[in-house]
């Protein structure tokens, strides 16, 4: 019997991977790294040759919202939750090769189990913390990746839960044809987060944390987190903490995924400056009631479901 997971998960580029990586720190914990829903392609290693993401077992083909799991889902969601597979082993892991001691509590990072909460908790029994990110945020990091929203793939899956969800009708809307980038990325901001609020109620272990307050608080509102989920923080994980408060100066490479060596309080707030005033309002505005339904509005932290305000 291994602890129970958990699974941090949000919007894509809204620091799901660095609050991983602070949850694997803990003792006895380890994030094997890669994201068991994610179908895209990726650069081929020795312990992934064909270059391809895990994709369920090969099961998913883009952005999916399970419910009724198949039985190779579940057996494949069970094996990425237990840290058993070598294939979902990744550089941007934690510890990675603890995670196949017994008695290691996994921490899996997977933007794309968003919209699976239900499904994926009945399934391995994991602990979903959702982490949410300003719109705003979520853009300007798009803007410097070259991305753009996937409305194509997740348009589908809107239009089907508005249809059997007359409930959160409120929170998600249909994609409308010929969006500019703005309105495709505050919609894709909403659907995703409308929808697993929706789903919390399926699933009401789910903790979603405020990415600006736990970036900005540091090492105090990480050791309530770890509280919040049991976990125990380690002398070397309170160091690198308080290490990567204060990082050595440095020019970050704009074009890596992933750049662990800036402080996160900085990085958190470093999008302001890289929208316009219009382009921040039109966002707020076209988000604002699931915003206000997570909390964000007025309020940081843990909320609105979670274990502190």
């Amino acid at each position: 019997m291994r602890p129970r997971p958990i699974l941090v998960t949000g919007a894509p580029r809204s620091g799901t991977t660095w609050l991983a990586r602070q949850l694997a720190d803990s003792a006895g914990t380890a994030l094997p790294g890669r994201e068991p829903m994610n179908a895209r392609s990726d650069s081929k290693h020795w312990y992934n040759p064909t270059g391809r993401q895990y994709a369920l077992g090969g099961t998913l083909d883009g952005w999916t919202r399970l419910t009724e799991p198949t039985a190779k889902q579940r057996r494949s969601l069970r094996l990425a939750y237990s840290g058993l597979h070598p294939l979902l082993l990744s550089r941007y892991g934690q510890n990675q090769w603890r995670s196949l001691a017994p008695r290691t509590r996994v921490v899996v990072k997977d933007p794309f189990a968003l919209l699976s909460l239900p499904a994926i908790c009945r399934t391995t029994g994991a602990t979903p913390v959702v982490v949410v990110r300003h719109p705003g945020a979520v853009l300007a990091s798009y803007r410097r990746m070259g991305w753009s929203p996937d409305v194509a793939e997740l348009a589908p899956i809107v239009q089907a839960f508005v249809q059997d969800n007359p409930d959160g009708r409120h929170l998600v809307e249909p994609a409308r044809e010929n969006m500019d980038g703005l309105t495709a990325m505050g919609w894709f901001w909403n659907s995703l987060y409308g929808m697993a609020l929706a789903d919390s109620s399926l699933a009401p272990q789910t903790i979603f944390v405020s990415h600006a307050h736990i970036a900005a608080a540091g090492e105090a509102a990480l050791t309530t987190l770890r509280s919040a989920l049991g976990l125990q923080p380690t002398t070397r994980s309170t160091a690198r903490s308080e290490s990567r408060a204060h990082p050595p100066a440095s020019t970050p490479d704009e074009s890596a995924l992933h750049n662990f060596d800036r402080d996160p309080a900085v990085v958190a707030d470093a999008w302001e400056h890289q929208l316009s005033p219009g382009e921040r309002e039109q966002l707020e505005a076209q988000t604002s009631q699931v915003r206000a339904e997570l909390g964000l509005a007025t309020t940081h932290g843990f909320g609105p479901r979670g274990h502190h305000e």
